[in-house]
């Protein structure tokens, strides 16, 4: 078989985007097709998890995985889909942190906004504290209404970059901040990058526990970077194929970093602002 990267641009085509269109004020209708869209996806890439916590259908996490292809939400979302419709009664819903550019028709064609709201995706202002700490406090708002296990997404690199050649200083600490306010695990997770043509492989590490009390998540970072690398040479063990080595285009090559200014106030008082 021959083996081609993912490209995002096959997920928005124009009939696509036409049918879309056609049902996006009908919510049902509308969710019937995210449905149809997420077991297309799981077949065609091929995709399986592994290593799935026993009470992950029961226990709420803050999934926490690297970032290789703008394949790796849907992907996620499919399978999560796939995994909890089967436990509980109503439409599994995954809180989603996504880029800004998401948001803004840069990466998704502004038409398709309605299915981000409708599948809790939430722009994440990577160079705004503000911006940032908002996407927080609708995490927290969302967590506390409705039963629980409640689940999150976060790409803790905060870009598209190869896990193997970042440092601990440059994971974002978002991950960790809303486990420690919401007093739930981190959940590690490695994320193959998207080919057509091949199995694709999602690998769960062991949770971390965030302190009540923690205030420097700098070990933390190090502990997540650790986990991640280690589901990802566990595919070998665990499959016997090793995990593909990752192929960035020109714009990902060089890891992007964003530094917020932090406000004088602290990080839980803005949280816990009205």
């Amino acid at each position: 078989n021959i083996m081609r990267l993912f490209n995002a641009s096959s997920l928005f085509s124009e009939d696509s985007l036409k049918e879309t269109l056609s049902i996006v004020n009908n919510p049902e209708e509308l969710r019937n097709k995210l449905i149809e869209v997420k077991k297309m996806l799981l077949k065609v890439y091929s995709f399986k998890a592994y290593n799935v916590p026993e009470d992950f259908t029961t226990t709420s996490y803050v999934i926490a995985t690297n970032h290789l292809t703008d394949t790796d939400a849907p992907l996620i979302m499919s399978y999560y889909y796939e995994l909890m419709h089967q436990v509980i009664d109503t439409y599994p819903e995954l809180f989603v942190f996504a880029k800004e550019n998401c948001f803004n028709g840069v990466s998704i064609p502004k038409e398709f906004m309605p299915v981000l709201e409708l599948e809790k995706v939430f722009a994440v202002d990577r160079k705004s504290f503000g911006g940032s700490m908002a996407a927080m406090k609708a995490a927290r708002k969302w967590f506390t209404e409705g039963e629980k296990p409640k689940h999150f997404l976060i790409f803790s690199q905060g870009t598209i970059y190869d896990i193997n050649k970042d440092r601990a200083e440059d994971i974002e600490p978002g991950a960790f901040w809303l486990a420690r306010l919401l007093g739930i695990p981190v959940l590690p997770a490695f994320i193959e990058q998207a080919v057509e043509g091949a199995e694709n492989r999602l690998v769960f590490g062991k949770p971390i526990f965030i302190h009540k009390d923690c205030h420097n998540f700098d070990e933390h970072k190090q502990l997540w970077l650790d986990r991640v690398i280690e589901a990802q040479n566990e595919l070998e063990t665990l499959t016997g194929i090793p995990a593909r080595e990752a192929v960035l285009d020109k714009e990902h090559q060089t890891r992007k970093r964003f530094k917020p200014s932090l406000p004088r106030f602290g990080i839980m008082d803005f949280l816990h602002r009205r």
